[in-house]
């Protein structure tokens, strides 16, 4: 089968289509035949050698896939054989056919491509497990950093689901017109907002409940302190960088307003949570009420490309790999 292989760190470059040997399910695993794979920034993170679960060259990178169960390993039940669903790999599945942990898939419903699984996949589960953990309330100020990109932009979807009054902070007009389309109730130019150091003492317009952060980056400790009272920042992602050195010394400038910082990562949660989870969003986006947003479908054997894309252009939702 084809694959790309990570064969040392480095830039889009070192991305290679070979031919392997098919995988073959264990105990306790599936062999799935990828219809898409999702590319995200933590892909680029593993490439460069970045992400501490993939400490070593070598392997094939993608964590998230979509199609059709071919084979089951032993302890398996084998109705899944022919099932459609949306797997968690961690890697592996930027390739023709993907192994995963039988408990790390999800059945997919009527009416749901596995491009627009994978469009939901991990940047849906983070977003939505970030802001239960924010507990979001009716009428509550949301903003949402990044807001075109995947994570961002599923953030503001469901922010907006759950009754928030969704502030998006994005890069263009053209961007913020696509976000108002999935919610969203108001846009801000990402340059001129930072320079807005109004802080959450008095509650004014550009302060909010919850602020939800897929960037980080050395501007997060301006954005902490645009937390009202009692606000949460949910930090779900470092596509910016790593903060400022006295980013978080925000916490101590608004420390009477008792602000929240909450880290999250997918990694800390079960499989149960995280397939309940998964069931829930793909139940909500089969019905209509949340929208899978594509930025782009690409052959597998471009992978070095889609890399290239998401390094040095907006996107706008998520890239796909189709096999």
């Amino acid at each position: 089968m084809k694959a790309v292989i990570v064969p040392s760190f480095g830039n889009s470059t070192v991305l290679q289509v070979i031919d392997q040997t098919e995988p073959r399910p264990q105990p306790g695993q599936v062999l799935v035949q990828v219809e898409a794979a999702g590319v995200g920034y933590v892909d680029v993170m593993a490439r460069n050698g970045d992400y501490q679960p993939l400490s070593e060259p070598g392997f094939v990178p993608g964590m998230e896939a979509a199609g059709t169960v071919a084979a089951v390993g032993d302890g398996v039940d084998e109705h899944w054989l022919g099932q459609r669903v949306f797997a968690l790999t961690g890697r592996g599945a930027y390739a023709e056919r993907v192994v995963a942990d039988a408990h790390a898939i999800v059945r997919l419903p009527e009416g749901l491509s596995a491009a627009d699984a994978v469009a939901l996949g991990v940047n849906a589960l983070v977003a939505s497990l970030g802001l239960e953990r924010a507990n979001v309330k009716e009428g509550e100020r949301v903003l949402v950093r990044g807001a075109g990109g995947g994570i961002g932009l599923m953030a503001a979807q469901l922010a907006a689901l759950s009754g928030g009054a969704v502030t998006a902070v994005t890069s263009s007009p053209e961007r913020g017109n696509r976000l108002r389309d999935l919610g969203v109730t108001h846009v801000q130019d990402r340059t001129a907002h930072v320079q807005d150091r109004t802080t959450g003492q008095d509650g004014g317009a550009d302060t909010y409940d919850i602020i939800v952060d897929p960037v980080a980056g050395p501007d997060l400790g301006r954005y902490i302190e645009k937390l009202r009272p009692n606000g949460r920042y949910v930090l779900v992602g470092a596509a910016g960088g790593a903060p400022a050195p006295d980013a978080f010394g925000s916490i101590l400038t608004t420390y009477h307003n008792s602000p929240s910082l909450l880290a999250f990562s997918l990694n800390s949660v079960d499989a149960d949570t995280v397939g309940a989870a998964a069931a829930e969003l793909f139940g909500q986006a089969a019905r209509g009420d949340l929208r899978a947003v594509i930025d782009e479908q690409i052959p597998l054997a471009e992978a070095r490309r889609a890399h290239e894309r998401l390094e040095s252009t907006p996107v706008f939702g998520k890239i796909t790999l189709r096999p």
